[in-house]
């Protein structure tokens, strides 16, 4: 009995000594490495990606892979997976292996090299990187390998080689760079004091960084489960090491933690830029979207004044002693009438919107802001302000008034000289501290910028800029007679029922192959569908007579009652849609380049141009191109007449 419990007490001890000799750091998960298997059926990472031909592939025999690893799910911004590429330094490609499985950091550690058993597993490709996973359910993809698999298709080398990343600029990388560790230089965060992502939310957040050296855009993109969410990124520039992803045709960068963040220089890509004046930068434009490449500033004066309202907080005219133009930024800014400003220009775009030429930059684009002397309006007549020429300039015309002196500024308003030719005024914000006041009733000096909006306007930045002392000398005139095409009717109704109503209200049969209809999807500012009226069988429109355009997919009512099928009626509520003619916008429902959400408010009604009918009052006898005048704020001041969902019973009626 006794030499029974001795043999049983040397065999426990044994077993301890044994597990104790297979721990490490207490972990009993994961076992120390011994020597490293042999593996004969061995393909590269590229070799393997060659398999890929454009539909998923399934891995029947025994094939073995390998990579080293570069992610770390340690600090959380990256879920699931562990990312490998093929070489501790200058890697040709690097792959996704998906695993549903938490602190992967842990048994993979950065440069860990590991081999992967593929018989049983599966290769795809998602955004141009590859991943090895199982199938998923619907078998067109791949989901993770099971938390009591995956060890059983992963292998742990004992080499744990260093990582170097791959050393580029933003504008050297290529899809060869996805899934790989890359070493971006000379960025810095495009709009300063932001943190990594949002302290209160667990929002997934994109950070636009520049690149010092080619002026492109790269996203460094952090989960809103990261342990250092709240941190501040340095307001500095210099490098950040991440590996590289994409999505939409944008590159992404996932750091494993802020050490991979090394903004340590100070902050500003445009020191020792030339100054020159604003006409030499106006001539770089090419006639399409143009970068400036030169490290160049100029110093100009805003002539724009944001606390009259009557300008976006993302946009301000400036001029020199040279020239005008439009500032377009990507974000709001604080500038006040009269402010002297210097702009670095290296990197920022040059395009034209509607006819208008604009400087597109954000904030940091700013070296200096001071106060300064607005420069003297130049003198001009109707006939120059008309031709354009002084885009972007502050002017004073004379011997002017407005033609309709019965309404308010809010909205479209007309100046003449001789009661027939006509200036049109910039559309006037409804929430402008003059909107609600009444247009002089006079005839005197005004002062403004000339702007465009297809065609020359005159932008004007409070009511102190009307100085009519003179008598009126025209007869006022209201809205006048129909003398263009216009919507009649719109309709947002359930599932595919919609359609736009057009009606000829010109006394005359219309020629349609100069018209067309534009959709404007999701707050986009340039068409996303279209509609030209010249394809149409019958290009004629009598006198009196509506044009329906429907979705195919309607009802039979709306495709008997209607005219034409097309993708252009393909809206919801929040699309914007025009009415064109020769390329000029004369009639319009929401606002192009403005997503409401779900829809837009008429006549009071909320969202109305969703889940309803719109039917223009029979007031109303021509298009307009300013909706918040068009929509209105009540039944009584608005165009429209706000039907319930799936009305059509005015289809094709005027």
């Amino acid at each position: 009995m006794k030499t029974i419990n001795t043999f049983k007490f040397v065999t426990i001890f044994f077993i301890s000594f044994i597990l104790s000799s297979c721990v490490e750091d207490g972990d009993y998960t994961i076992p120390t490495l011994g020597d490293d298997k042999e593996y004969t059926a061995i393909k590269s990472l590229s070799e393997i990606a060659q398999l890929y031909q454009g539909r998923l592939v399934e891995f029947t025999e025994d094939i073995t892979t390998f990579g080293y690893v570069i992610s770390n799910d340690k600090a959380g911004n990256f879920y699931k997976s562990i990312i490998i590429q093929d070489a501790p330094e200058n890697p040709s490609i690097g792959f996704e292996i998906l695993i549903d499985d938490f602190n992967l950091n842990a048994r993979y550690a950065i440069g860990r090299k590991i081999f992967i058993n593929l018989k049983g597993l599966f290769l795809n490709k998602k955004n141009d990187a590859y991943q090895i996973g199982i199938e998923n359910t619907f078998r067109n993809g791949v989901d993770r390998i099971g938390p009591n698999d995956y060890v059983h298709y992963i292998d742990r080398a004992s080499e744990i080689a260093t990582i170097a990343p791959t050393e580029l600029t933003a504008a050297q990388i290529t899809d060869a760079n996805i899934n790989t560790l890359v070493n971006i230089n000379n960025l810095q965060s495009e709009i300063q004091g932001l943190t990594y992502a949002n302290a209160s939310n667990t929002d997934t957040v994109d950070r636009i960084f520049t690149s010092c050296d080619s002026f492109t855009s790269i996203t460094l993109t952090t989960s809103g489960f990261v342990d250092f969410k709240a941190l501040p990124i340095p307001d500095k520039k210099g490098n950040i090491t991440a590996v590289l992803n994409k999505l939409d045709l944008e590159y992404q960068l996932f750091i494993r933690d802020t050490n991979d963040v090394q903004l340590t220089q100070n902050y500003g890509c445009y020191n020792n830029a030339t100054e020159v004046l604003l006409n030499d930068i106006k001539t770089l434009f090419t006639g399409s979207e143009t970068t400036i490449t030169n490290n160049l500033k100029v110093k100009v004066i805003v002539t724009s004044d944001l606390s009259k309202k009557n300008i976006s907080s993302k946009n301000a005219f400036v001029q020199d002693s040279s020239a005008g133009i439009f500032l377009n930024f990507n974000d709001t800014h604080n500038l006040n009438l009269g402010d002297e400003i210097t702009i670095a220009v290296n990197g920022l775009k040059l395009t034209k919107n509607n006819g208008l030429l604009q400087l597109n930059l954000t904030t940091s684009n700013i070296l200096n802001t001071v106060n300064g002397t607005l420069p003297t309006p130049e003198i001009i007549t109707f006939t120059e302000a008309l031709s354009g020429n002084n885009e972007s300039k502050l002017v004073q015309i004379e011997d002017i008034q407005f033609k309709n002196i019965t309404k308010n500024y809010a909205g479209e308003n007309t100046l003449t000289s001789d009661c027939n030719n006509e200036l049109k005024i910039l559309s006037i914000n409804s929430g402008a501290v003059f909107a609600n006041n009444q247009v002089s009733n006079k005839k005197g000096t005004i002062t403004g910028i000339i702007t465009r909006n297809n065609i020359v306007q005159l932008y004007i930045r409070d009511e102190s800029d009307i100085n009519f002392t003179q008598t009126y000398d025209c007869t006022s005139t209201g809205d006048g007679s129909g003398n263009d095409l216009f919507f009649s009717e719109y309709v947002e109704g359930s599932s595919n029922n919609k359609y736009l109503e057009i009606y000829n209200g010109t006394g005359n049969t219309v020629d349609l192959s100069t018209y067309k209809i534009e959709l404007y999807g999701n707050g986009s500012d340039s068409a996303t569908r279209s509609l030209d009226f010249s394809t149409l069988t019958n290009t004629t429109l009598i006198n009196g007579q509506t044009l329906v355009v429907y979705s195919a997919s309607a009802n039979d009512y709306i495709k008997n009652q209607g005219n034409v099928a097309s993708g252009v009626i393909y809206f919801n509520g929040d699309d914007a849609v025009a009415l064109l003619k020769n390329n000029v916008v004369i009639d319009v429902i929401g606002k192009i380049g403005e997503d409401p959400g779900t829809g837009w408010e008429v006549a009071g009604m909320p969202e109305a141009t969703k889940n309803h009918t719109l039917i223009r009052k029979t007031s109303i006898v021509k298009g307009n191109i300013d909706w918040n005048t068009s929509s209105g704020t009540n039944t009584t001041n608005s165009e429209w007449e706000v039907k319930n969902i799936d009305d059509f019973s005015s289809i094709g009626n005027r």
